[in-house]
């Protein structure tokens, strides 16, 4: 019984250092992606101020700025 108990405590420790490690990842990822969404759109504004629109871009940037101006990728 102390054996078992003894498995599941290194059990636990090992998935508690696992969930911290991914809580870091996660906030390293949600802070690069709010650097990536700022510069993103200072680039759209950036464009249009001179002269390249939407219409210029690839269909697949024109929906990521497009989203972002929605609210979306926050």
């Amino acid at each position: 019984m102390m054996e078992q108990i003894q498995e599941m405590t290194a059990l636990i420790t090992k998935a508690e250092i696992a969930m911290k490690a991914a809580t870091w990842e996660i906030e390293r990822l949600r802070d690069d992606v709010a650097m990536l969404r700022k510069a993103m759109m200072e680039l759209a504004y950036t464009a249009e101020e001179n002269g390249l629109y939407l219409s210029n871009l690839t269909k697949a940037t024109q929906d990521v700025i497009v989203a972002m101006r929605l609210g979306g990728f926050k």
